[in-house]
């Protein structure tokens, strides 16, 4: 699979229906829908006659107040894949850094446009962190864009808003252009260490990417947002966005944004309590690395000899569990994959099957 949550191509190529899958392929908070969208969509469901408002403007309102951002510096998408691809299409960059490895859409947009990609290379051995003197030494006049994923998915690594500030200054610097990818960002305690959203208006060459996707657990819905302060840019990519790219519920998702704080507090209750539990419990597993993560998902590597994801993969799957096979990845091999966290339940009958596997 390309990517994770594919549970429909299992269903079609294994005979196992998706409803008896336990899917740690997709980073999903497993907190479920809000209350507050299942009663939006019911009580909205006639509105489906109508086309949806063009322009989006109560949901842009919404996500400036919940954001505290500027209305006119933002712009929608058919989720964050959405955004990548307008973003990508108007820059029409002719050469272009991302991380190795990192999400697999900016290289797919990228070769879409033609530019040239050039990786820069995460080392294991830092854990796949991002190291910010590096990166600075090679970034030169002959790129024009930078892909930076923060959170880094699959990696869970995470870059503090003062280094990003320091890559900004060079970018500035060199007249490069950062698309700082945050569609994880809202899982991340104390956000505002590591966001740049309260720091995008000093920067006329950052473009960011969010997603409404991960942590409202509506990856069907499709729902994401750019946030730019360069008024030139906004315009281009405006011109190359389809009309209607948004469905009418996902255009009124404001009223979900703005009324469910107590979603958003039992989710960073959740992750906190899980994510440390979960973490010590697969540390037990022999023949596994386990990459610290930041947020909801886990990088692991298998270190047993003779064995690769794909066998893992199957073993896994034989017991109804999914996985991210990470070896199509830039820089990574078949020893890794990446998992999700769940809920306890569902997380003990992860490390169970997982532990099976790894011992037969």
């Amino acid at each position: 699979m390309a990517h994770g949550g594919n549970i429909f191509e299992i269903q079609r190529n294994c005979n196992i229906h998706k409803d008896d899958l336990l899917d740690y392929s997709a980073n999903i908070n497993p907190l479920g829908l809000p209350g507050s969208l299942k009663a939006m969509i019911l009580h909205s469901i006639e509105d489906l006659q109508h086309y949806p408002d063009i322009h989006y403007e109560e949901l842009k309102t919404a996500i400036s107040q919940y954001y505290c951002i500027d209305k006119k510096d933002i712009f929608v998408g058919n989720g964050a894949a959405q955004i990548i691809f307008d973003t990508i299409n108007a820059l029409n960059p002719k050469k272009t850094m991302i991380l190795a490895p990192t999400f697999s859409e900016y290289e797919r947009a990228l070769k879409v446009s033609g530019s040239v990609i050039i990786e820069h290379l995460l080392k294991e051995e830092e854990n796949f962190a991002v190291n910010v003197e590096e990166l600075l030494k090679v970034m030169d006049e002959s790129i024009d864009l930078m892909v930076l994923c923060n959170p880094n998915n699959p990696t869970s690594s995470l870059l503090k808003a003062e280094e990003i500030r320091m890559i900004l200054e060079k970018a500035v610097e060199k007249n490069i252009c950062l698309m700082m990818d945050e569609a994880f960002m809202d899982f991340v305690d104390e956000e505002q260490q590591y966001s740049m959203l309260q720091y995008y208006k000093e920067y006329d060459n950052l473009v960011i990417v969010r997603a409404f996707t991960k942590f409202y657990g509506i990856p069907g819905l499709r729902l994401g947002f750019g946030l730019c302060s360069n008024k030139n840019l906004k315009e281009k990519i405006s011109k190359r966005t389809i009309p209607w790219s948004l469905n009418t519920f996902a255009g009124y998702f404001g009223k979900v944004l703005l009324t469910e704080n107590s979603y958003v507090e039992k989710t960073h209750t959740w992750l906190k309590n899980e994510k440390e539990r979960f973490v010590e419990k697969l540390k037990e597993i022999d023949g596994l690395k386990i990459f610290p993560p930041s947020v909801n998902f886990i990088l692991i590597k298998i270190l047993k000899p003779g064995f690769d994801v794909l066998q893992l993969q199957e073993k896994l799957l034989e017991k109804n569990v999914l996985i991210r096979n990470c070896s199509n990845f830039g820089n990574l091999d078949k020893s890794f994959f990446r998992i999700a966290i769940k809920n306890s339940v569902d997380n003990d009958k992860f490390l169970e099957a997982l532990r099976e596997a790894m011992n037969k």
